[in-house]
């Protein structure tokens, strides 16, 4: 919890860093400090050549069927929210591979992947050797397992463009194609499949052909576990969009979506005709119309109020029950033995930790203080990518990791069993909150011209914290002061515990505030590469690729003392709430018994009272109407033009 005392710096957290690095560079950090404030993501996706040649005949739909992937056929074409996305890698910590909520922490697993898609997890990693051709030997390749040949054109080193896949399903399936056709017909389902929607990547149009060995034989790609890899790309995507140097995110982005619904219910639409009874994976339900009327969308800053505010009983931890898990097909819990394993998800150079130790809640257990297991090279791991690795083993260069995938039945996660997973310990709480970011908004912001919709879920955490605080410096007080100035401070903590119990937060009472560091570490990112200008003249086509901040708008920060000022975007900080590009000190409470028994006398006598009431009447309203606003130079921003695109992240909620 933030230092709320008079004159403290308010610290967004987190206050101990054995799991979080101080002065880490996040997207978060840069939206307290004031660098971004309603920029969204690019959500990037190319599956409408997929989606556009559906439904697929019955004949090559048995072999996709065989694969594995029928559950996100059912599925179906879905809208995706480009700010709840924005709003989520906001919330997510790539050194846990966690979001983390106000009410702890919590994330997709393979369990959300196998009852959502109906994807297969229990089996052998997505990998191999990514082998290197020639144009020629590609081109032949495809000839015999796609049943047609790509122009010279249609390749970009090792991967193929979406749009000549697309181009061959235009001519349809004659009525007797025979079954090689119909099997080299799938294989061009699944490309479109993988390289457009489940493992798709920043290009948007292309599929890396290293995945077309896999499908050569398609009575075995059902065996391999798909669900893990597309998990793993998913947990790569949102820890590379983390970094406030991002502009866009690719990947299964549709799983997150379904998962965020499923668990959020302030955040979903609702169906205007739910299905009771429906074919397929659990996330089929979602696939009919939508009445937007009573939730927000497309709109980052509506999101973001939105998680700040969660409370307990706005989050679902265990969705799918057992009723639920009963009624879905058994290819949507076959691997349900390992739903909980700490284990190592692979996709080819993509290697990322599986930690569902750190949400035992999702499972229905009681969530101890989880350990560090598989946290500790997650920099190394990150910095993984196949340039320049032509005809690289991955099978060999991640054999520890394979190891520990083979043997993940050793390594699944027991629990008690929890009677409410809503409410953690307060053990875990206190641990929580000393590691966790309390702060995405900065509450003591205040736009001097604001502009859309301005939330208050921040102001009012800030609030609670510093009721909370008064109720812990009334308690210490009370050890340090005579019976006369008792039931003062007595009164002092009944007024904040009733306070906090009127608006349901009396939970928070239960473990003291953190202790706060005394230095705000400022962000760095070690993995951030500047690269060079292409030309030394600038412009449009030339200088450096580096993404410049927006300059934070004039503010004028508001310390519970009273204190109000402008500040501006400096090199130094500008006040106790400031923008600080160097460490700013912060003042420790420590009650003082002379000034308290001083002010008490002071109001034992009315008449003292009244002036020094009046006093600082006078002093408060001369603070907040003289503030002197500084205007920052806006530094010259150079926007892109984002060019159209075809398959469907732009338009509205609906029916797809």
């Amino acid at each position: 919890m933030a230092d709320i005392s008079t004159g403290a710096v308010l610290h967004p957290g987190p206050f101990v860093y054995d799991i979080i690095s101080a002065g880490t560079a996040h997207r978060a950090r840069s939206i307290f400090d004031g660098h971004i404030l309603g920029d969204q993501l690019d959500v990037r996706r190319c599956d409408r050549h997929f989606w556009d040649h559906t439904p697929i005949p019955e004949t090559v739909r048995h072999y996709i069927r065989l694969a594995g992937f029928e559950g996100v056929l059912d599925c179906g074409y879905m809208m995706l929210d480009h700010a709840l996305i924005t709003s989520l890698v906001e919330r997510w910590r790539p050194e846990t591979h966690t979001f983390h909520l106000p009410v702890g922490e919590t994330t997709v697993t393979l369990q959300d992947v196998e009852v959502l898609w109906g994807l297969p997890i229990d089996g052998p990693p997505v990998i191999g050797i990514d082998t290197t051709h020639s144009v020629q030997e590609w081109v032949n390749l495809c000839e015999e397992l796609l049943g047609f040949s790509p122009l010279m054109s249609d390749f970009d080193g090792r991967r193929l463009k979406l749009g000549c896949l697309s181009r061959v399903l235009d001519a349809g399936l004659p009525p007797d194609a025979s079954d090689v056709h119909c099997r080299q017909r799938a294989r061009i389902y699944l490309l479109l499949l993988l390289g457009g929607h489940l493992l798709s990547d920043k290009s948007g149009n292309k599929v890396p052909l290293l995945y077309m060995p896999l499908l050569r034989d398609l009575e075995t790609v059902g065996q391999y576990s798909w669900g893990s890899a597309i998990l793993a790309t998913l947990y790569r995507s949102l820890c590379s969009a983390t970094s406030p140097y991002r502009s866009s995110i690719a990947g299964p982005l549709m799983l997150l979506q379904l998962w965020a619904w499923e668990r959020i219910p302030t955040v979903r639409p609702d169906r205007v005709h739910p299905l009771e009874h429906y074919p397929g994976p659990y996330g089929a339900r979602w696939n009919v119309q939508f009445d937007v009327h009573r939730v927000a969308r497309h709109v980052v800053s509506i999101f973001r109020d939105q998680l700040t505010g969660l409370r307990a009983r706005e989050f679902i931890w265990q969705p799918y029950s057992d009723d639920i898990l009963a009624s879905l097909p058994p290819y949507c819990t076959a691997g349900r033995r390992i739903w909980t394993s700490v284990t190592y998800l692979i996709c080819w150079e993509v290697v990322e930790p599986h930690l569902s130790n750190r949400v035992m809640r999702q499972f229905g257990y009681h969530q101890p203080v989880p350990d560090l297991r598989l946290t500790e090279n997650q920099q190394e791991l990150h910095s993984l990518d196949r340039r320049g690795k032509g005809n690289q083993d991955w099978l060999t260069a991640h054999r520890a990791y394979v190891e520990v995938w083979t043997d993940r039945h050793s390594h699944v996660e027991d629990g008690v069993v929890a009677e409410d997973p809503t409410y953690p310990s307060d053990e875990y709480r206190q641990w929580y909150r000393e590691r966790t970011v309390v702060y995405v908004s900065n509450p003591t912001r205040q736009l001097i011209l604001p502009e859309g919709f301005q939330g208050d879920s921040a102001r009012t955490q800030y609030l609670m914290d510093a009721m909370t605080q008064v109720y812990y410096m009334a308690e210490t007080s009370l050890t340090q002061s005579d019976e006369q100035h008792a039931n003062y401070f007595n009164a002092m903590k009944d007024f904040a515990s009733m306070t906090l119990e009127t608006v349901g937060e009396s939970s928070r009472l239960a473990f003291r505030p953190s202790r706060v560091p005394q230095q705000i570490p400022q962000p760095t990112d070690p993995n951030r590469v500047e690269r060079a200008p292409r030309n030394v003249h600038g412009g449009q086509h030339g200088g450096g690729r580096r993404r410049r901040f927006r300059s934070p708008e004039p503010t004028v920060q508001t310390g519970l003392d009273g204190r109000s000022q402008a500040t501006e975007h400096q090199g130094t900080s500008t006040g106790p709430f400031g923008h600080s590009r160097s460490p700013v000190l912060m003042e420790a409470f420590t009650p003082n018994t002379d000034e308290l028994h001083g002010s008490g006398e002071q109001h034992v006598g009315g008449t003292d009272a009244g002036q020094s009431t009046q006093a600082l009447d006078q002093r408060l309203e001369s603070q907040i109407t003289q503030v002197d606003i500084v205007m920052p130079a806006q530094p010259r921003r150079t926007q892109r033009a984002h060019k159209p695109r075809g398959c469907g992240t732009h338009g509205k909620l609906g029916h797809h």
